[in-house]
């Protein structure tokens, strides 16, 4: 039986030539007088190979795009803003609804174990099946007496957060999901007694790395009369301090002092950030850096000025850029290298006296 002749295979046309694109793309291209092995262009001196799609990092890129040519000023890159607000506002909502129903489940468990015991009270067994009947509902809290309501958080959940608080190690439980984050939606905020046992054990973690992990969610914990005082003994401080100990180091910028400032900023009322920048002179220094930086040694090219100071800019929160006078000082060291201002530091004491031996002739021409 003879075997079948095999095709030879077909060499893979070459860059430039009308076999290596499309039908249409080979007529258009004879139209206009294109020949084979040249480049593009009127005099066939363009590029000859087709411009290969190579998948970027960044999908916001496009051709030509390199990640080298941009200038590192030693600041991190402000994270995108995604709007979708109503995705956020459902989330919230469901963690809210979740944390209700583990807030009643672990009281039922609760008043359980409570009515097995041999002296059970008549309050524990009515509590239990008035939580039971609230189940029937999707306000369920709204449907507890107010009796029972006292007793369960008074009698039953009380005494069982002040045994667990003393247990507890902020290290292995920053978000105290066992023994106060399920409580809430009943006591609302952390009980006044327990506000010096909890204090004391989050400062034990000031020095940890992860101590922004413990200290954040006690925001939402406590009440806002627990979390003034917290926040005026132990944050607000340690945001001055950064901010006193910042050093401004251009080009470059490589004190994490700020970026770790603001990190915090949000736990704090604007306004105290905002007066603690202005005491600590935040402004003034960073304006006098920038003039350094720009008078020395010849000053900078435009693009890494204005990166540097957008880098500074990128770091402040929402909330802070929302402020007229922080936009306005921001606003005021970014005109230093915008336009004529940045064009006119180092050159304004030669221009005046340039103006001042101009007049000087036209005197002496007139005498």
């Amino acid at each position: 039986m003879a075997l079948p002749l095999l095709e030879p295979c077909q060499p893979m046309p070459l860059p430039g030539t009308l076999a290596s694109t499309s039908p249409a793309v080979a007529r258009m291209l004879r139209r206009w007088n294109f020949k084979e092995g040249s480049g593009l262009g009127p005099r066939g001196k363009g590029i000859v190979a087709p411009v290969q799609a190579v998948l970027q990092q960044n999908q916001h890129t496009g051709i030509g795009y390199s990640q080298k040519a941009l200038y590192d000023n030693g600041l991190p890159d402000k994270p995108p803003v995604v709007e979708e607000e109503w995705r956020r506002r459902c989330e919230d909502l469901c963690r809210v609804r979740a944390l209700e129903e583990e807030c009643r489940e672990k009281t039922i468990a609760m008043l359980r174990d409570m009515t097995e015991e041999d002296d059970i009270s008549v309050e524990a067994a009515d509590a239990l099946a008035a939580i039971m009947e609230s189940k029937k509902v999707w306000m369920w809290k709204a449907t507890l007496p107010s009796s029972t309501r006292k007793y369960i958080v008074e009698e039953v959940i009380k005494p069982a957060m002040a045994a667990e608080a003393q247990e507890w190690k902020p290290s292995w439980d920053p978000d105290c999901h066992h023994w106060l984050r399920p409580w809430i939606p009943l006591i609302g905020h952390l009980p006044e007694d327990l506000y010096d046992t909890v204090e004391s054990k989050i400062l034990s973690r000031a020095d940890e790395f992860d101590y922004h992990d413990v200290v954040s969610p006690w925001k939402d914990y406590m009440h806002p009369t627990q979390w003034n005082t917290f926040t005026r003994r132990h944050i607000l401080p340690m945001l001055t301090r950064l901010v006193r100990e910042l050093m401004f180091t251009p080009p470059k910028q490589i004190d994490p002092s700020l970026q770790t400032a603001m990190l915090w900023a949000p736990l704090v009322p604007v306004q105290d950030v905002v007066s603690i920048l202005e005491e600590e002179l935040f402004f003034d220094r960073y304006e006098d850096s920038l003039r350094h930086w720009m008078q020395s040694g010849g000053k900078p090219p435009l693009s890494e000025a204005v990166a540097w100071c957008t880098g500074w800019k990128n770091l402040f929160t929402p909330e802070l850029l929302a402020e007229e006078r922080v936009l306005a000082r921001l606003d005021a060291v970014m005109a230093l290298v915008d336009g004529e201002a940045y064009l006119g530091v180092g050159t304004q004491k030669s221009a005046q006296a340039l103006l001042v031996d101009c007049m000087h002739r036209l005197v002496q021409v007139a005498l």
